[in-house]
């Protein structure tokens, strides 16, 4: 089997029905609270406007007018914040004589606040359909995985689902809600009422790694789910010595190959709808903790500043937030790869053999996997998983050395006369 093939299998297998299950079934159920947590912030459409339901147009219209007024009252506030925050950083930058690059890179990362804003929104509305899409496929396999693991053992005795998703998503949200305040406001230097607005843009810009860890964890999910009925078929064909049972479980294994290749697919468009935001979300937490770094050499001989340990969490907290996609998509990526290992332990009856119709649907399966690499790439820039993260932090440490490097020199000239003055 080449690539070829491998595409024909994803257009030739059974078409997954997608509108009729829209918002329904375990797993949307249960990330239904923090997608309207994010319809708050204006990250996506609430859930309501996904969901079967017998009001009228007139009434879903109204919905829509006001879900837009609020996101255009959320894109001035940012536009308030954006150039507060730039006035901000001018006195600062005025007050203190410091050079023309920092003056470019905090205007930048100001800027960044009203760019990630309207890429956000932008994308939002571009891109409804395509996120119905995504619900109706989760949704629909969903529906399909149980019905097929239903005949071999159903789904595993684990945990809810609800209560899982909790503690890898619901207890970051907490942290960011309150971790994340406590590290950025102490060094906000404006009203504070203007430090209130600042920080809630900034913290609903932080909470789009949130949004896609949400569905990067579902996808998991269904892979979790296929992988135990995988599991399943290899204790059912350890004991098969029916030919009639042998043709079934083929069957089963076939079943689960084109499942596994729809789960592929919907990867793929939850690259495609989150590129955007994503692209410009990593590089303004990237941006701004450079941002964070110079500034807190510049204040390294003021003896008066009271922020240090503070920039010093404002950095960790901003690190995190990229760490903690990156750590989901890589335990996604890892849940895929493993259904080789039980592919290739596949045999048939007490004597281990392995039947020319069980060899076949076993190479197909195989070359499929192979074929049909899973990845989170973010516009092909780069993929998003731990190896992208490492080279984070080593960007981060150079800018860190170089800036040691360039400046050194500079921080002893202006000890030393502080001294002697």
């Amino acid at each position: 089997m080449n690539i070829k093939s491998c595409d024909n299998l994803l257009h030739n297998s059974e078409h997954i029905t997608t509108l009729l299950f829209s918002m329904e079934g375990q797993l949307l159920s249960a990330a239904r609270p923090y997608l309207w947590l994010f319809a708050l912030l204006t990250l996506a459409p609430p859930p309501i406007f996904y969901k079967r339901s017998s009001r009228s147009r007139v009434f879903k219209r109204a919905l829509y007018l006001c879900f837009a007024c609020y996101t255009c009252c959320i894109l001035l506030l940012g536009s308030y914040v954006t150039y507060v925050n730039v006035v901000t950083l001018f006195k600062e930058i005025e007050l203190l004589h410091v050079q023309d690059f920092s003056n470019m890179l905090g205007l930048v990362q100001k800027l960044f606040y009203l760019v990630l804003l309207i890429t956000i929104h932008v994308n939002m509305a571009l891109q409804h359909g395509r996120l119905a899409g995504i619900y109706s496929q989760i949704a629909a396999l969903e529906q399909h995985i149980t019905a097929a693991g239903q005949h071999y053992g159903g789904l595993p005795k684990r945990t809810s689902f609800h209560y899982r998703l909790a503690a890898r998503l619901g207890s970051w949200i907490l942290i960011c809600f309150t971790a994340f305040p406590r590290f950025t406001v102490p060094v906000l230097i404006m009203e504070w009422q203007d430090k209130i607005l600042t920080e809630f843009i900034m913290l609903v810009l932080q909470f789009k790694c949130v949004e896609f860890s949400l569905f990067v964890i579902l996808a998991e999910e269904l892979l979790q789910r296929l992988r135990h009925t995988l599991l399943q078929l290899q204790l059912e064909l350890k004991h098969c010595e029916q030919s009639q049972l042998l043709h079934a479980l083929c069957h089963a294994l076939r079943r689960n190959r084109q499942l596994v290749s729809h789960v592929w697919l919907l990867v793929g468009e939850l690259e495609s709808y989150f590129m955007p935001p994503l692209l410009i979300f990593f590089l303004y937490n990237g941006q701004s903790m450079l941002h964070v770094i110079n500034w807190a050499y510049i204040q390294a001989l003021n003896p008066h500043d009271c922020c240090r340990y503070w920039r010093i969490g404002n950095i960790f907290i901003l690190l995190v937030n990229i760490l903690v996609p990156c750590l989901n998509s890589q335990s996604c990526i890892n849940t895929y790869n493993s259904f080789n290992r039980t592919l290739h332990k596949l045999r048939c009856g007490v004597d281990q053999l392995a039947p020319e119709l069980l060899s076949m649907a076993q190479r197909e399966y195989i070359l499929q996997q192979e074929h049909l690499k899973l990845h989170f790439s973010c516009g092909g820039f780069f993929n998003i998983n731990l190896k992208f993260f490492g080279g984070t932090l080593i960007t981060l440490i150079s800018f860190t050395i170089i800036l040691i490097q360039f400046k050194l020199q500079l921080l002893f000239e202006s000890k030393q006369s502080s001294r002697n003055s």
